[in-house]
């Protein structure tokens, strides 16, 4: 019988920050476009998952995540940082087999400005497919108000504390830009061409969802289109409000074109270019407990267009479906 535990244990004032390791080979990410820098140990992986997220991996599948969601204030889901925790809180406890909440107090993280941002943090331990895993999640608002970051720490609670002191080494390396380089919660587009010949060569709508738990497998859907000249893709999601799905373009040889990530509100990728051939749309669940209803389109240009060439031709770049 799967049992859940919701547990509030107080205000705990610091759970990162306990412990410091000096003197550590690392190496540095830094993107101004998403707004931060941040050191990670030497002998840690990177990846870009999307335009909005950057993973770190360590030994024992242990990983730090950081996510760019786009605050309200700039047509994102969430007002403010407890709005995005409680979300965050709800898809775990939903998820998860049986699950303890440990309620955390603010973050302490200043910006390059030198200004306290506004946080909060928060502890998770929970079963997932026999193995118990525990998560650390702080949720920090940028000085501007546009941006809310999520860092995230996931490991099995066996070898959490091992690779503790060396995330709390990274997060005191994270270092957010001020209030006038904030960086964009979407990606960048490229220059317009002032009304690029844009088409469409796919396009589909349904229903993705429910998680199928007995499977433990995501509710996805896979499709295919071809283009027969060297041009630029662009790819387009469009879900309910407060939901979570996610689009991908993929290469032949499995390589990710562009993705559009679930939970925001901005249904555009930019357009990247590519060759002529066969490629793979994939739509599914970004997370368990996404159910919604959804719109997909796949756009193809000869030339190079923006985000806003889509909206003139398309309709509004922040949309979510009734």
């Amino acid at each position: 019988m799967r049992t859940k535990r919701l547990i509030a244990l107080g205000v705990l004032t610091a759970l990162v920050g306990m412990v410091y390791i000096g003197g550590w080979a690392s190496q540095t990410f830094a993107d101004a476009a998403l707004g931060y820098s941040i050191e990670y140990s030497a002998g840690w992986s990177m990846t870009q998952p999307d335009d909005y997220s950057v993973r770190f991996g360590g030994p024992d599948d242990v990983y730090v995540k950081i996510q760019n969601v786009a605050s309200a204030a700039i047509g994102g889901n969430y007002a403010d940082i407890e709005s995005l925790a409680a979300n965050l809180r709800c898809q775990l406890a939903s998820g998860a087999e049986s699950i303890c909440i440990y309620g955390g107090g603010p973050f302490d993280v200043y910006d390059a400005d030198g200004v306290h941002l506004t946080s909060t943090q928060f502890l998770a331990e929970y079963t997932y497919n026999g193995v118990t895993v525990k998560e650390w999640y702080a949720v920090v608002e940028h000085a501007s108000g546009d941006i809310l970051y999520v860092l995230s720490y996931t490991a099995s609670i066996d070898v959490y504390a091992v690779h503790e002191p060396t995330v709390v080494a990274m997060v005191r390396t994270w270092t957010v830009g001020g209030a006038s380089t904030s960086g964009p919660a979407t990606p960048e587009t490229t220059s317009s061409t002032g009304g690029a010949d844009i088409a469409v060569v796919l396009q589909d709508s349904g229903h993705i969802g429910p998680y199928h738990y007995a499977e433990s497998t995501y509710d996805k859907r896979f499709y295919e289109f071809t283009v027969s000249a060297a041009g630029y893709v662009a790819l387009c999601v469009v879900d309910e409000a407060r939901e979570a799905i996610t689009g991908w373009i993929f290469a032949a040889d499995g390589t990710q074109v562009t993705v559009k990530p679930g939970n925001f509100a901005d249904v555009y990728t930019s357009s990247y270019p590519v060759g002529p051939g066969t490629y793979t749309v994939k739509v599914g669940q970004d997370n368990m407990v996404t159910q919604s209803d959804f719109e997909m389109y796949v756009y193809f240009s000869l030339t190079p267009f923006t985000i806003d060439d889509l909206v003139a031709q398309f309709g509004p770049r922040v949309r979510v479906l009734p």
